[in-house]
């Protein structure tokens, strides 16, 4: 990263790989060359009565056209059979207020993995599956996601064997609808090797790397990530995606240094708008990467306050310039993606 006229410059590592499309066969993926247009993020689990879809809505009232694709997540943070009941709730009452919406769930499994593994809690993962399933819509679950922080890793035996383990109890339930994905955090922050925690070509449907810090495009590992995913015939999803630069008089300075690597303070629209030209070009040179989720949220107002505002309306010039990139015929929004699936 440089700056050039007080415009910041982010090289985009991967090489262009735009005329090799390909098409791996997993469930729910576009035809080749093809991209899902996804928004991030709603809870569902923390407010499972009532749903707050009210940045979607602001979104969705910002730019058309419209996502075909919304990210969610799910907690296990204990043993108790009833803990993913919240979001089962949720999933069920947003379902009712946007019917057939596929969902990405994040599984988020920290700090009880080796619990999970052990089996402790199949009974509240044998709901969730059922759950899904009765649901009926496409959802790519990211089993453990990010597991591969430096900062806060899961235990690598263990993942592998977690992974498997949740996979194989939502194919004894015939949740036919859930698609297993295998998410990482490359291109977010300084990391090991994620294929480190593989569980297996044959558990993982979908690959998926989280890409927020501007350094992320230029990481060779990024490229290597892609590389592997390509040999392991897996469609890559972006499931979190957006622009981080830090307020950092906001960040807790007991994080680990390790936590700040490739972030840059708050920029102004012509920095923003220099991370979302990396992200659609990064997209456009890999055709195996098959969904693109932007969190286009209010940081401020959560756990992470540090992240800042990143809806697309909240910067003056920048809905037309991201509308105009999303209009690139690569990009499949509601109406198409909704088609995608009936046909499946």
């Amino acid at each position: 990263m440089r700056r050039d006229s007080d415009r910041l410059q982010i090289t985009v590592q991967p090489p262009d790989r735009s005329l090799e499309p390909v098409d791996f066969g997993a469930p729910f993926e576009p035809p080749a060359g093809r991209v899902l247009h996804c928004w991030g993020q709603l809870g569902v689990e923390d407010r499972p009565h009532l749903v707050e879809d009210g940045e979607l809505s602001e979104y969705e009232a910002t730019i058309e056209p419209q996502p075909g694709v919304v990210s969610t997540y799910a907690h296990v943070h204990d043993t108790s059979d009833g803990i993913l009941d919240a979001f089962c709730q949720g999933a069920g009452n947003l379902l009712a207020k946007r019917p057939q919406t596929p969902l990405i769930v994040g599984l988020h499994v920290r700090p009880v993995e080796k619990v999970v593994a052990s089996g402790a809690c199949n009974e509240s993962l044998r709901r969730m599956a059922r759950c899904l399933r009765e649901l009926d819509i496409p959802v790519w679950l990211r089993i453990g996601y990010e597991f591969n922080l430096s900062f806060d890793p899961h235990d690598t035996e263990a993942y592998k064997d977690l992974f498997p383990h949740i996979v194989e109890l939502f194919r004894k339930e015939e949740a036919h609808n859930v698609a297993a994905t295998w998410c990482s955090a490359a291109g977010s922050f300084q990391f090991r090797d994620p294929f480190d925690w593989w569980p297996g070509n044959e558990y993982v449907d979908w690959a998926a790397m989280d890409v927020f810090a501007p350094i992320g495009f230029e990481r060779t590992e990024t490229t290597a990530f892609l590389d592997r995913c390509r040999e392991e015939k897996k469609p890559v999803m972006i499931p979190e995606s957006c622009p981080f630069f830090f307020d950092w008089n906001l960040v807790d300075p007991d994080r680990p240094e390790s936590f700040r690597d490739g972030l840059l303070e708050i920029g102004d629209i012509e920095d923003q708008w220099a991370w979302y030209e990396a992200m659609f070009e990064l997209v456009r040179r890999r055709p195996e990467i098959k969904a693109l989720t932007v969190i286009a949220t209010d940081w401020r107002d959560g756990m992470f306050p540090f992240y800042g505002d990143t809806r697309i309306g909240s910067w003056d010039g920048l809905p037309p310039r991201y509308v105009a990139a999303l209009s690139d015929p690569r990009f499949m929004h509601r109406q198409e993606a909704q088609e995608l699936f009936q046909n499946r």
